[in-house]
């Protein structure tokens, strides 16, 4: 651990699993995963970390049935997208009382500096994909999370003595076009300002075809310009169109297996038969940094589905 005067930043922290000028493309199995415990003794989480660059952070947490999040989480230098795997997730901001119940397949955004806090209240594991951006804490003493010294859970008569924030932000409501995109599900730095969380249900993610004549479905959880991530869904016998981003990429499949071609400089224009490809079985994870130019080709009987993340920009 690299120490500072007042806490221990993660060695894993940004460099995983290649320092900042050392990235390559990786495939990282599930025995590569670095495990880690966050929170108070008898609120502990288990993580595992998949992926954490200079650019974002993917990592998987299972909350045990009974138990919640302490403290409550405040990242001061990025956002945050809960995706749920398993299980049944309440998650409140104890700052304003506000709550959501997720189901599987819901997410939600957390914007930058917002309070949020994760109970489980089942007799089942909830197991959630979690996607920072830029980074998850800093090397600053900023990054020490005060304690919410009024949570506003309901309290009966005491509640109504409590210093009443001001109205949420109302989200507009956005035509679900490629034009969203960067400002999904609403505009960043107003979501950041006003610290309000925001759920997503399947039926409620910008939806957009990739490819002009190679389609592939992206389903946008949130797209904005700290991250942008997605549930994408490859077709049986689909080859995407090539494509290289402007930010490190993140695959997670979640159904199926999936290959990525790495394109090189020329590939396809000059009549080459054989290319080089890697495999990402199902509940593995694939780095692909910046700049490299990729295609995902579905060689399997059955649609594949993958969790993806891009930081910064597409």
């Amino acid at each position: 651990m690299k120490k500072t005067d007042k806490y221990e930043v993660p060695e894993w922290m940004g460099r995983f699993p290649f320092p900042p000028d050392k990235k390559k493309v990786c495939i990282i199995t599930k025995e590569m995963q670095v495990p880690f415990i966050y929170g108070f003794e008898t609120t502990e989480i288990e993580n595992q970390v998949y992926v954490s660059t200079d650019n974002l952070s993917i990592v998987e947490w299972i909350l045990a049935p009974g138990r919640h999040i302490g403290p409550a989480a405040q990242h001061l230098h990025g956002d945050e997208c809960y995706y749920l795997l398993e299980g049944e997730l309440t998650v409140c901001n104890p700052e304003t009382g506000e709550s959501f119940i997720l189901k599987e397949g819901d997410a939600i955004y957390i914007p930058q500096e917002t309070r949020h806090q994760g109970f489980n209240f089942t007799n089942k594991r909830i197991v959630v994909i979690a996607c920072m951006a830029p980074v998850i804490w800093g090397e600053d003493t900023g990054s020490i999370i005060p304690k919410v010294e009024s949570p506003r859970f309901l309290k009966g008569p005491e509640e109504p003595g409590y210093k009443r924030p001001q109205p949420l932000y109302s989200i507009p409501d956005v035509k679900r076009t490629i034009d969203a995109l960067g400002n999904w599900p609403a505009p960043s730095s107003v979501l950041r300002k006003e610290k309000q969380l925001v759920i997503l249900r399947p039926d409620n993610r910008l939806t957009l075809i990739h490819g002009r004549e190679r389609h592939i479905l992206f389903s946008f959880l949130v797209s904005n310009d700290y991250m942008n991530v997605a549930v994408a869904q490859i077709p049986v016998a689909t080859t995407s169109e090539v494509e290289k981003h402007k930010g490190d990429e993140v695959i997670k499949v979640l159904e199926g297996e999936l290959c990525v071609r790495i394109c090189n400089a020329g590939d396809g224009t000059k009549g080459e038969t054989a290319f080089p490809h890697l495999r990402i079985r199902n509940r593995e994870t694939m780095l692909i940094p910046e700049g490299v130019s990729h295609q995902y080709i579905n060689f399997s009987n059955d649609v594949v589905k993958a969790y993806i993340a891009i930081a910064p920009r597409l």
